[in-house]
C-alpha cells in the first residue's frame, strides 16, 4: 500500500496533468470556433461555384468537353492519386487514426481492383504511420495548420491536376474527417477527379437560361480548375475545424478522468492519514497503560 508521501505526490501530479489538459480543451474550443466561422465562411461560395458550373454544363460546356483535360473520362483507370489528410499533432482521440485506418482500406480495395495508389500525405501523424510501415509516399506535406490558405492548398493540388491533364494518372481522391455539424464528424472518401456529369450538368428541370459573355466554354476553363482547388481547400479548413473538435473532446475527457483520480487519491491518502493517526493514539494509549 502506497504511503501517504506518495499518495499526496500522485494527487499533486494528477493536479499539474488537469490543469494542462483543462488549458488544451480551452485552446481548442477557441480554435474550433474560429475553424467552424472559417467552414461557414467559404461553404456558400463553394456551392455558388458549383451551382454555376451546373449551369454552365447545361449552356453546353459539357458538349464541347474534349477541349477540357480536367473533363477527361478515362477509359480504364491504371494509377490514382490518393490525399490522405491528418494532423500535424496528437492528442486528439481518434481523429488521425480512424481516417488513416480509412485510407489503408481503400488503397487495399483499390489494389485489388489492379489500380496503382500514389499516396499524398498531410500532416506529421500520417506520414509517421506511413514511416513505421514502411510505405513510400508520393509527396508529404506538414504545411497545414489550424488556418490552412486557399493559396497553400492551390500550391498542393495544382501539380496533381496537371498530371491529370497529362494523363499520368486516371483519378484524384481526398480521405479527409468531413464536419457535419459541432457534434458530428466522420471521415469520408471524396472522388474530385475525374468529374462525373452530374457534377458538371445541370437537368432538365433546374438548367437556367443565360446570356453569357464571354463564351460558355472560356468561363468553364476558368471555373473547372478553381472548383477543385476550391473543393480540396474546403477539405482542409473542415479536417481543421474536426482536429480542434476533437482535441477538445479528448482533452475534456482527460480532465474529467484527472478529477476522478484526484478524488479518488484524496480519500485513499484521508484513509491512509486517519489510519495513521488512529495507530498512534493506539500506541500513546498503551504506553501509557503499560507504565500505569
Amino acid at each position: 500500500m502506497a504511503t501517504a508521501r506518495e499518495l499526496k505526490n500522485k494527487i499533486r501530479s494528477v493536479a499539474n496533468t488537469k490543469k494542462i489538459t483543462r488549458t488544451m480543451e480551452m485552446i481548442s474550443t477557441a480554435k474550433a470556433v474560429v475553424c467552424k466561422k472559417r467552414i461557414e465562411a467559404t461553404q456558400p461560395y463553394g456551392d455558388k461555384l458549383a451551382e454555376i458550373l451546373r449551369d454552365l454544363g447545361g449552356a453546353g460546356g459539357r458538349s464541347e468537353s474534349g477541349s477540357f483535360p480536367l473533363l477527361r473520362i478515362p477509359e480504364q483507370v491504371h494509377r490514382e492519386a490518393l490525399f490522405i489528410v491528418s494532423a500535424n499533432r496528437g492528442l486528439c482521440g481518434g481523429y488521425n487514426s480512424n481516417v488513416l485506418k480509412m485510407a489503408e482500406n481503400f488503397t487495399v480495395q483499390r489494389n485489388s481492383e489492379g489500380v496503382e495508389i500514389d499516396s499524398y500525405v498531410v500532416g506529421k501523424k500520417g506520414i509517421t504511420r506511413f514511416k513505421y510501415r514502411g510505405k513510400e509516399t508520393a509527396a508529404s506535406y506538414t504545411c497545414f495548420e489550424d488556418r490552412p490558405t486557399f493559396e497553400e492548398a492551390e500550391e498542393v493540388i495544382s501539380p496533381v491536376m496537371a498530371s491529370f491533364e497529362k494523363g499520368e494518372i486516371d483519378g484524384l481522391t481526398v480521405i479527409f474527417t468531413h464536419y457535419e455539424s459541432a457534434s458530428r464528424q466522420k471521415p469520408v472518401i471524396r472522388k474530385l477527379l475525374p468529374i462525373s456529369a452530374d457534377d458538371s450538368e445541370g437537368s432538365s428541370s433546374s438548367r437556367r437560361e443565360f446570356i453569357l459573355e464571354p463564351s460558355p466554354e472560356l468561363i468553364l476553363g476558368r471555373l473547372l480548375p478553381l472548383s477543385l482547388k476550391m473543393q480540396f481547400f474546403q477539405a482542409l479548413v473542415e479536417a481543421a475545424a474536426c482536429e480542434q473538435i476533437a482535441r477538445r473532446i479528448a482533452m475534456k475527457n482527460a480532465t474529467d478522468n484527472a478529477e476522478e483520480m484526484s478524488k479518488t487519491y484524496t480519500q485513499i491518502y484521508n484513509r491512509t492519514r486517519q489510519g495513521a493517526i488512529t495507530q498512534e493514539i493506539l500506541e500513546v494509549i498503551g504506553g501509557a497503560e503499560a507504565m500505569a
